[in-house]
């Protein structure tokens, strides 16, 4: 028997003769996209909660300062009385969801395990993503726009990249704003990663600093990496990238340095799922989705500033 083994007699049960029986195997736990958790809305501090009703839009009222009174009093003469002045920023709710129907085959078929777990995730992940696009797209209305070496977006070269020097500017134009910084002491910056990988080589007074050697322990953002030139930097791949977006083909990235207050968040109905009605006549058809009536603008334009530049591993 052995012999017909070497020889390579046909009379031996392999898959050559029985390829009926081989049938190709599945992995029954499906593998999920690489995904990034929320960003830009985790620093959304400041919300309505005093409201007098509810409605849209939603006014946050400020107070205008008055003007400082460096002029000595007369001895014998009253003050004139000077009124008072206010302003406000308006942030409009809109609603916002995402749904898909499972039909009643594709829920007998499948032959994944978790099949309406997985479903779910898909959708959570898709609320997670849009949260942090609206977020970040009510940061990219901000006034306050700078480039790196030039004086636009457009004439943006390859060699216009992130420095200590430009990142120590945003601090200071931060600092004679009045920012208030986050636990008293650091400033946010959120950048690409491949802007951030341009810093990491920077040495001297604007060296980068890893978490493990500030050790603060009060408040570790989300993809928090480090701290460079008085801000805690956040590395994350949602920060904005506009392919040829500068001179030639050279793509540009936005990054957002802010203190506290910068955005505000308005969310007259929190995102959450929802279990659809099931309304066709042999109930085959399950929706499910998810829903919010929530809005994002900026609040303090001081407290934010955007600047965009190039990077050495882009796209140039």
């Amino acid at each position: 028997m052995a012999g017909n083994v070497f020889t390579g007699a046909t009379s031996d049960a392999g898959s050559g003769q029985l390829s009926n029986q081989v049938l190709t195997a599945f992995q029954r736990v499906a593998f999920f996209a690489l995904r990034d958790a929320v960003i830009f809305d985790q620093f959304a501090k400041v919300k309505p909660g005093n409201l007098t009703s509810p409605g849209n839009p939603v006014n946050f009222l400020f107070w205008n300062d008055l003007s400082v009174a460096t002029t000595a009093l007369s001895e014998t003469v009253d003050v004139d009385a000077v009124g008072l002045s206010d302003s406000s920023v308006t942030v409009t709710p809109a609603e916002y969801g995402n749904a898909i129907v499972k039909t009643i085959r594709i829920r007998t078929d499948d032959y994944l395990i978790g099949f309406d777990g997985d479903v779910a995730n898909i959708l959570a992940f898709n609320l997670v993503e849009t949260i942090d696009r609206l977020a970040r797209n009510a940061i990219d209305g901000g006034t306050n726009e700078d480039w790196v070496g030039q004086a636009s977006e457009a004439a943006i070269t390859a060699s216009d990249t992130m420095t200590a020097a430009e990142m120590r500017q945003k601090h200071a134009e931060l600092v004679a704003g009045s920012a208030i910084p986050w636990n008293g002491l650091w400033y946010i910056g959120i950048m690409h990663p491949h802007v951030s990988y341009d810093l990491k080589s920077e040495t001297g007074e604007g060296r980068w600093v890893g978490p493990h050697q500030y050790v603060d322990t009060q408040a570790i953002y989300t993809n928090e990496v480090g701290t460079f030139a008085g801000f805690k930097v956040v590395e994350s791949n949602r920060a904005l990238l506009n392919a040829d977006g500068g001179s030639g083909t050279v793509d540009t990235y936005t990054n957002y340095f802010f203190g506290k207050e910068f955005l505000a968040k308005a969310e007259s109905i929190a995102p959450h799922m929802v279990a659809g009605p099931v309304t066709d006549k042999l109930m085959r058809f399950q929706p499910i989705g998810w829903h919010m009536y929530v809005g994002w603008d900026t609040l303090r334009e001081a407290a934010l500033r955007r600047l965009l530049s190039a990077s050495s591993i882009g796209a140039n």
